[in-house]
This record gives C-alpha cells, sequence and structure tokens, in this order.
C-alpha cells in the first residue's frame, strides 16, 4: 500500500482519533498509580522531539505509541511499566503475519526491559483474525480489539460513511477524506465522544489486566546459587550416571552463578542470571523500588 493513498491516509485518520481516545482513556490509570504517560507529542526529555521511542537489546531503536513510566516526567525519562501499540487493519488479509512482524520487533525490547517485567499491549483496531489475536496472547501480549463495527458507528455521527471495501477505487476513498478534512473541531469531538462511549465497553477487560499488573506485588523470590563446571556427555545415559555420582554438596566446588525467579501475585514472573553477586542485588532492589 502506498503511504500516500487515500486507504492510507483515511486509515492514519482513524488510528490518530482511536489514538487520542485512548489516551484520554487510560490516562486517569496513570494518574492513579503515579505513572507519566508519554504519547506523540514533544517532550522535553527528549529535545521536544516528537516520537515516542526506546531502545532494545540489540540497540535497534522502536516507535512506540503509549509508553507508562515510574519516576518520569516532561523532562525525565522514567523506568518503563506499560508498552502499549496500536494498529489498524483494513482487511484480514495478511494480519498473522502482521502480529508476527509486531512480536518480532518487540520481543528485543521485552528481553531488554524484562527486569521491569512491563505490561505489553496491542490495541488493534479493525478486522484481525482470531489465530492472530492468539497468538499474540500466547507471547504474553494483552490484546483487545476494537472492531470495524466501531469505527463505522463513530463516524456515522457526523454523517461519513467509513465503511469500503477492498476494491474499492482511490477516488471513493478520498471523498472519505475530504469529508474528513471539511469537519470542525466541535464535529471530530463528536466522532471522539462516540469513540470513547464504545471503547468503554471493549476495553473495559484491558485496562482491568492493565491495572492489575500495576498493582501487582512480590509473591516469591527464589534464588539458586549454580556452582561447578559444566560436563558434556554424549548419551543420557553418561548423563544419568555422572548425575548419580556426583558430590551434592557444592561448597567445595567454585561459584558460577545465581539464578533468580521472581513470581508476582498476577502470574507475572521475571528471571535473570548473574556472574556477580552485587549485580543480583542491585536487580533486586531495582525490583523493590517499582
Amino acid at each position: 500500500m502506498a503511504y500516500n493513498s487515500p486507504s492510507h491516509k483515511f486509515g492514519q485518520i482513524i488510528g490518530t482519533l482511536v489514538e487520542e481516545v485512548v489516551i484520554s482513556y487510560l490516562m486517569p490509570v496513570a494518574e492513579h498509580y503515579s505513572l507519566f504517560l508519554d504519547y506523540n507529542k514533544p517532550r522535553k526529555a527528549r529535545n521536544m522531539k516528537k516520537d515516542v521511542r526506546w531502545t532494545d537489546i540489540n540497540n535497534n531503536v522502536h516507535k512506540l505509541d503509549i509508553v507508562m513510566e515510574k519516576g518520569g516526567d516532561e523532562n525525565k525519562i522514567g523506568s518503563p511499566c506499560v508498552f502499549i501499540e496500536i494498529a489498524w487493519r483494513s482487511y484480514t488479509k495478511h494480519s498473522r503475519n502482521k502480529a508476527q512482524e509486531i512480536s518480532g520487533a518487540l520481543k528485543p525490547l521485552i528481553e531488554k526491559y524484562k527486569c521491569f517485567a512491563p505490561f505489553f499491549g496491542f490495541i488493534v483496531i479493525g478486522v484481525f483474525t482470531q489465530a492472530a489475536i492468539e497468538q499474540m496472547k500466547s507471547e504474553g501480549f494483552e490484546v483487545a480489539l476494537i472492531s470495524r463495527e466501531i469505527i463505522e458507528r463513530s463516524f456515522d455521527v457526523v454523517g461519513i460513511n467509513a465503511s469500503w471495501e477492498e476494491s474499492a477505487k482511490p477516488d471513493v476513498l478520498q471523498k472519505k477524506v475530504d469529508s474528513f478534512n471539511l469537519l470542525s473541531q466541535y464535529d471530530v469531538e463528536k466522532i471522539k465522544k462516540e469513540l470513547l462511549k464504545h471503547l468503554k465497553v471493549h476495553l473495559a477487560d484491558f485496562r482491568a489486566k492493565l491495572c492489575e499488573a500495576l498493582e501487582r506485588t512480590v509473591y516469591t523470590v527464589r534464588v539458586t546459587p549454580v556452582f561447578g563446571s559444566a560436563s558434556e556427555f554424549s548419551s543420557t545415559q553418561e548423563a544419568c550416571e555422572f548425575i548419580a555420582k556426583m558430590d551434592e554438596i557444592s561448597g567445595s566446588s567454585e561459584f558460577i552463578r545465581l539464578e533468580i525467579c521472581v513470581r508476582y501475585s498476577n502470574g507475572d514472573r521475571i528471571e535473570a542470571e548473574y556472574a556477580v553477586k552485587d549485580k543480583a542485588i542491585a536487580f533486586l532492589e531495582s525490583i523493590s523500588r517499582l
């Protein structure tokens, strides 16, 4: 799809309106938990640049739609607690590929900030297959779907037909873009008000899961010291014989690392390994501050 096509332009209009409504819906959540909600706007902490950008474990930069930070403000970047992506899909075609694309892009970001175990949410606007949604959920994303019907009802309040088929001609879509561009700010707010009415219902569970993640508490912390060097065998039988004969007292062996698993009340967990005790302590102390 060409980025200057009427279809893309109208999709951008829809995506921008939904993003603004989602921000207004989630802002009270951020305020309640004393978090800074960042979105696409100029911010002093990034030299007045608009894009919300975070760098992953491979030093790749990702543009994100919504991020909630603990300890952040207009002048300072905080610790990430929430990452939310919003995407518009006109048709089910290639939606699973899109899910894999988003997941693959964000996994290195998840890996970098795993010590914070942030909430990762994905809000899909339009049409997405159930298989694609289930795939995202299986990978730890909380997913919410805003159907095309909701979009169409919201635009209908100002007399714009937001429905179109994949085979629609460019001039048909351009008329929709032109009709929107002629709206007064009052009419644009009417669309957003109608969107919010529907979003309060369809995002209620999403918001509840978000709050659950922000209210979680540490349930258990398991620390496993690992001693001794690794041994490799060419068969399971040899490995079994080694295990049967090995000395279970680790005190005489060389310290290798600490394996840490932190479990939360909502089922989330963080796993980490450290070869240096000070780094393990710093990791646990960073969790206690969240």
